[in-house]
């Protein structure tokens, strides 16, 4: 069953309602409305590169120390950890919102990543929210009416 989402306080508690990250069922988080779509649609001043650095990091973990490993294969949070300063720093400094701030800190440092298999929902649910975060900027530009070749 779909959940309705109607603003990023939905949003935050059903992520803080779920075990892991695993059982976050894709049509809540990767269709237009949902969880990526709202957390791009809010973030405010928000600095692509910044999303995009912290991605870059995410994907290290992923190919680096994942690498290989079977989906059920325990995860250690503490290589998530270090992450927290740096999303602090850059909340910190106006790079980032105080709700990605907040998001990402239920992902990571909640428990909501036992297991590869839940490292990868992360992964996943990182990558719709830079992919909807694209599509508002090309939205505010006026969209594309053709596609250069």
């Amino acid at each position: 069953m779909m959940i309705s989402f109607n603003s990023m306080g939905d949003v935050k508690k059903h992520l803080e309602s779920l075990k892991t990250l695993s059982v976050l069922e894709p049509e809540d988080y990767a269709l237009e409305g949902k969880i990526a779509d709202i957390i791009a649609g809010e973030r405010g001043e928000m600095k692509f590169t910044q999303i995009r650095k912290f991605f870059g990091h995410i994907k290290k973990i992923e190919t680096v120390e994942l690498k290989g490993r079977e989906n059920n294969d325990p995860v250690d949070p503490r290589g998530f950890y270090p992450l927290m300063p740096e999303l602090a720093y850059s909340y910190g400094r106006g790079l980032i919102t105080r709700d990605f701030y907040e998001v990402m800190k239920i992902c990571l440092s909640s428990n909501k990543i036992k297991t590869v298999v839940d490292f990868k929902r992360f992964v996943n649910l990182l990558t719709a929210v830079i992919a909807y975060h694209k599509k508002r900027e090309m939205d505010k530009k006026g969209g594309v009416s053709h596609v250069k070749q």
